[in-house]
């Protein structure tokens, strides 16, 4: 292996480190599900916080989980005094696709909270596998 082959591996060999331990550090306090397994952690943990991430427009027209609270992804560092007050409460949350919820569960990371779950599919992929939303306020 020639010198830059050699310097040049141990550089990729030392990002992919620091990716992987990035990684598995976020993986232990948010996970990403599909629905299914979104509907039997909700139905599961009663005392969780249900958490949509979408706009109001949205909220209202295109429907959204009984009993979640609406915060939309770029109002959370602002609106945290309506978050649990305990860190390590399970937050379950979703937003149309799986992209914004993803961005809101960044932004609780970096607020301290432990225990989060985003719904990978969205609202999209809740409703594709046939579960319920409400509608309007």
């Amino acid at each position: 292996m020639s010198k830059f082959n050699t310097c040049s591996f141990f550089i990729l060999l030392l990002l992919s480190t620091q990716l992987i331990g990035c990684t598995a550090e976020t993986d232990e306090h948010w996970i990403r599900l599909d629905a299914e397994e979104f509907k039997t952690t909700l139905d599961a943990e009663a005392q969780a916080f249900l958490l949509d991430t979408r706009t109001q427009s949205e909220w209202e027209n295109d429907g959204h989980l009984n009993g979640a609270l609406l915060i939309p992804h770029d109002e959370i560092d602002a609106r945290q005094e309506e978050l649990p007050e305990d860190k390590g409460t399970l937050i379950l949350l979703y937003c149309r696709s799986g992209n914004r919820s993803q961005a809101a569960a960044e932004t609780l990371l970096d607020l301290g909270y432990t225990n989060i779950r985003d719904l990978q599919t969205g609202i999209q992929g809740w409703k594709a596998a046939g579960y319920p939303v409400d509608y309007g306020q």
